[in-house]
């Protein structure tokens, strides 16, 4: 029986950036670069962003970032990215005192809905958008492993998403029990028919809050959100104006910051209880995988 109610807290800022941001390589060694404004790029080394667009951004961390041109100036490019945001809440004290808890749900608390551009000239009207955004918000006792973050970053083509606690049916798991994940929110959003994507409003077409609701004892909790998308961008060629490959009203990534809170019972069980559960949220059957 829970004793007293606590709300766990993490704050996420908001990012925004387009062409011409300058971005650092988290690899020690590397210099600054720039986003071009044309040409094909492709990103696989982690990087964070820098400048004064997002003087603030820097919890995020961006894993894959490819900008693709169409084959010629009449053809759509495409960009696609995946990105991620780690917060870390100690409660070395509440394990001093042998507190437990148990998760009662999770939230998160933002003022609208992510942009991302799509192709506002279209040549082709029997054509649909390829612009979606996946947004999950992970409350876990352990920091995602590269392997949870790939099974969350699946393109929905070749396997579904998985969060760190399901099995994947194609014979790779996530890395935690039903205990280390305390809670999750899973948002998928995609483009609006109605809208310009000259605005880039998404339009949310899932939510879903996972998690068991198991008693969990470990000295922090890790709020992570991990994010990724795709979209097409205009022609370069539209009418008779030819407009750059990476304009800035072409291609930006944005999205709102947000508090994401998690609602715990506290509870002060006896010693043998208490092992039990710190057992069962610090080591995982056989270990964690960490690739």
């Amino acid at each position: 029986m829970a004793e007293d109610i606590r709300t766990m807290k993490a704050f996420m800022q908001g990012l925004t950036f387009y062409a011409g941001q300058p971005i650092q390589p988290i690899q020690d060694g590397s210099s600054a670069t720039t986003i071009p404004t044309t040409g094909n790029v492709s990103y696989t080394d982690r990087f964070k962003l820098s400048g004064s667009l997002s003087p603030n951004a820097n919890d995020w961390t961006f894993d894959f970032l490819s900008l693709t041109q169409g084959s010629s100036d009449a053809d759509p490019g495409g960009v696609s990215f995946r990105c991620w945001n780690e917060q870390k809440i100690d409660l070395t004290g509440l394990m001093q005192l042998g507190a437990a808890y148990a998760p009662l749900g999770s939230v998160s608390q933002r003022a609208g809905v992510p942009q991302l551009p799509g192709n506002w000239f279209d040549r082709d009207s029997a054509s649909r958008s390829l612009t979606y955004m996946r947004d999950f918000t992970i409350w876990s006792v352990e920091p995602l492993t590269d392997l949870d973050l790939g099974l969350l970053w699946s393109d929905g083509i070749v396997r579904q998403s998985a969060t760190p606690n399901m099995p994947n049916y194609q014979s790779t798991s996530g890395s935690m029990t039903t205990t280390q994940m305390l809670s999750s929110q899973s948002r998928l959003f995609v483009s609006d028919g109605g809208l310009s994507g000259r605005v880039g409003w998404l339009r949310e077409i899932f939510n879903q809050m996972g998690g068991m609701g198991e008693t969990a004892a470990a000295p922090h909790i890790y709020c992570t959100r991990v994010i990724s998308g795709q979209f097409s961008t205009t022609p370069r060629t539209t009418g008779l104006t030819t407009t750059g490959s990476w304009s800035s009203d072409k291609f930006w990534i944005s999205f709102p910051p947000s508090y994401e809170l998690l609602n715990l019972g506290m509870m002060t069980p006896d010693e043998l209880e208490y092992l039990t559960y710190m057992q069962r949220s610090v080591l995982a059957p056989g270990g964690r995988l960490q690739n």
